[in-house]
């Protein structure tokens, strides 16, 4: 029997078959050693569990994948190594968000783009990566997906508008830079509000009478 063929073939087959090839018992140690890696921010430990038989997207106990947590640490290595390895950019948590919404909610321009790169969707239905943005004021981020075509007046199952969450932060430069690219003034959420009645409740002054320059209307 040739050994160096055996040995050959198994390398030979792909990184994602390879955990339903080893005992269960193993594929789990291999997976607790890729998230402590993952802890210690140390790649060269999770590219071992990957040989190992870890797989890059599998969710921790609470049901954050590899990327989502790079998202939410703001780690662009972690984020790069796991993409080299083809980790699925558009797998959901148990509240429907992605690892690009996640880093759209924190801020992190460069992990956005580069996640979109990688084909992160930013056009589903929903909860988005733009209203996500929107809601912490992130205007480098809002510039990004607006350059990108995302949906400007997509709404979240509520009826929830980017300039809806920009208005109810007091971001008024991200209020102002949505309204220049289109947003619709008078899109009402499932609860019969618009972006002006919460400013108005708000008392946020200057961003009424931003929205009444553009159209805004009782």
């Amino acid at each position: 029997m040739n050994c160096n063929r055996i040995k050959l073939n198994f390398l030979a087959i792909p990184i994602a078959t390879i955990t339903f090839l080893l005992p269960l018992n193993a594929a789990a140690d291999a997976q607790s050693d890729f998230f402590r890696a993952i802890d210690k921010d140390s790649l060269s430990l999770a590219s071992e569990a990957i040989k190992n038989g870890a797989n890059a997207d599998q969710p921790n106990q609470q049901g954050y994948t590899p990327l989502m947590i790079a998202a939410q640490t703001d780690n662009l290595r972690l984020t790069s190594f796991l993409l080299k390895l083809n980790a699925n950019p558009n797998l959901r948590n148990k509240y429907g968000e992605t690892a690009i919404m996640l880093a759209s909610y924190h801020g992190r321009t460069d992990m956005v783009k580069q996640l979109y790169s990688k084909g992160a969707e930013i056009h589903h239905a929903g909860w988005n990566p733009l209203i996500y943005a929107a809601t912490n004021g992130f205007l480098d981020i809002i510039r990004f997906l607006l350059d990108a075509k995302v949906d400007i007046n997509a709404t979240s199952p509520n009826g929830t508008t980017a300039l809806m969450m920009a208005v109810r932060g007091n971001h008024y430069a991200v209020a102002e830079l949505l309204l220049e690219r289109g947003a619709n003034v008078n899109i009402r959420n499932e609860n019969g509000e618009h972006s002006l009645n919460w400013a108005e409740k708000a008392g946020y002054f200057s961003i009424v009478s931003l929205l009444k320059k553009h159209g805004a209307t009782q």
